[in-house]
């Protein structure tokens, strides 16, 4: 067994709770660290785009678990260290019973969708939360024209468009307002950020849907995937968004996405 640990460096915590979970992994498995929590602990990493495991321990948020899926490959079990932690299975509380699971196999996995995003045509990057196109001056509100599968749908006046994957639209999407879709759902949906005008509401598209965003008028926007990569786009640039033929595949231990749902999302406004 080939197992993978990242963490975010900045975090005291987050070099505790990775030091911790190497004593408890067995002599036997493989152990992978990437090469600036290595450096941390006195050990030996390696370059985190080369971390290619069975499992991939990864300590932090979900900024470290989005960044994890663009450049690592192995299924992903999240340590939530601070934050909401939404993509993150296991807290605090619970590390070293959450390890002695994962070790004797006890734990399910599933797999969401990942999203390939062409500017242009050509492949800009993969995302498995989301791609905006956001202003990129403050303050300034932006046209575009959204377009599926080449059949023109409208022009919007906004802050933003967000294309959201099932696990992202609990997100940026959520927080501009678009719905939450389930994980096993096969579709994406498409959302605005601070719409000029009502009547513009989110859709929910297929994953056999072509989404295509164009930037009207001469002031540049940005492209930016699931937080981690971006690029400028400017008047004439086209982007292209569909579903990719790759997963990413998540370990389940105990909380099943109603759970995190609940406790994450819905437990603090309700009560």
């Amino acid at each position: 067994m080939r197992i993978g640990i990242i963490a975010r460096i900045n975090c005291h915590s987050c070099i505790r709770i990775a030091k911790r979970i190497i004593e408890l992994i067995p002599a036997s498995w493989e152990l992978l660290l990437e090469d600036k929590l290595a450096r941390a602990l006195n050990r030996d990493g390696i370059n985190f785009k080369d971390i290619d495991a069975d499992i991939i321990i990864v300590i932090g948020g979900d900024g470290t678990i989005l960044k994890t899926a663009q450049l690592s490959r192995g299924k992903i079990l999240g340590i939530n260290v601070g934050g909401l932690g939404f993509l993150s299975e296991v807290e605090i509380g619970n590390i070293e019973e959450s390890v002695y699971n994962l070790i004797k196999g006890n734990y399910k996995t599933y797999d969401v969708m990942k999203l390939n995003v062409y500017i242009n045509d050509q492949l800009f990057g993969k995302g498995i939360n989301d791609v905006v196109i956001h202003t990129a001056r403050i303050s300034k509100i932006r046209k575009f024209s959204v377009y599926i599968n080449d059949r023109f749908m409208e022009n919007t006046s906004a802050d933003g468009v967000i294309i959201a994957t099932p696990i992202g639209s609990t997100s940026y999407s959520y927080s501009a307002g678009g719905p939450i879709l389930i994980p096993s759902l096969k579709a994406m949906v498409i959302s605005y950020i601070a719409p000029f005008g009502s009547r513009l509401r989110p859709i929910v598209c297929p994953d056999n849907t072509k989404i295509t965003i164009k930037v009207i008028g001469k002031f540049s926007s940005l492209a930016i995937i699931d937080g981690q990569k971006e690029a400028v786009v400017s008047e004439n640039d086209r982007i292209d968004i569909r579903v990719s033929d790759e997963k990413l595949t998540f370990i389940e231990l105990k909380n099943s996405f109603y759970d995190r749902l609940r406790e994450k999302l819905i437990k603090d406004v309700v009560n």
